[in-house]
């Protein structure tokens, strides 16, 4: 139950960095390193509040932090990556996807194999349930079974900043072809 708790603070600041960074920063550049220096701090920060002050994890803090952290980036990222291509349908989707679907089906409060069906594999396959299943696994049996995790949250992670990328890229593109010098430097 300690990890169910641990895993939903970083779907939901995921999902507040990705309003965040829509919103307020412009360039699309800006915005992947603005995500990643979130999912930095929040993964130093929230893994401080869970392992030292609430002792909900064991094991080493900078491997959690990590894990934390990288969850958050694949999660952001991905909402991001999204919102830069489809709009703010974009954030809609992206946030349905990882907050209604991937957290319930992550298996983390209890384990994925006790999800009916394919429910539970299901839910692995998204950052909420591969970030759990992967804290679980560098907090208490010393990092074994993390290399699935690793390759889902990665999978997650490059094509959400390739995502975000190419719609700034887009952007310039668009504002070059209107001829709107202003809006290519935001882009």
């Amino acid at each position: 139950m300690q990890v169910a708790s641990a895993q939903a603070a970083p779907a939901a600041s995921a999902a507040s960095t990705a309003v965040a960074q829509t919103r307020l920063v412009r360039g699309s550049t800006r915005r992947v390193t603005g995500a990643c220096a979130f999912a930095v701090t929040g993964g130093l920060s929230v893994t401080a509040i869970l392992q030292f002050w609430l002792g909900a994890l064991g094991g080493s803090y900078w491997a959690n932090s990590g894990v934390v952290a990288l969850t958050i980036a694949a999660t952001s990222l991905s909402i991001i990556g999204l919102v830069s291509m489809l709009g703010y349908a974009g954030f809609g989707l992206g946030a349905a996807t990882m907050m209604l679907v991937g957290n319930p089906l992550s298996g983390t409060a209890t384990a994925p194999e006790m999800l009916p069906g394919l429910s539970g594999a299901l839910g692995q396959l998204l950052p909420p349930g591969a970030g759990g299943q992967l804290l679980r696994s560098t907090a208490f049996f010393d990092g074994q079974g993390a290399d699935r995790p690793v390759v889902v949250l990665a999978a997650w992670l490059t094509p959400g900043m390739v995502l975000c990328l190419a719609g700034g890229l887009r952007a310039r593109r668009a504002a070059a072809a209107v001829g709107d010098p202003a809006a290519r430097t935001t882009a």
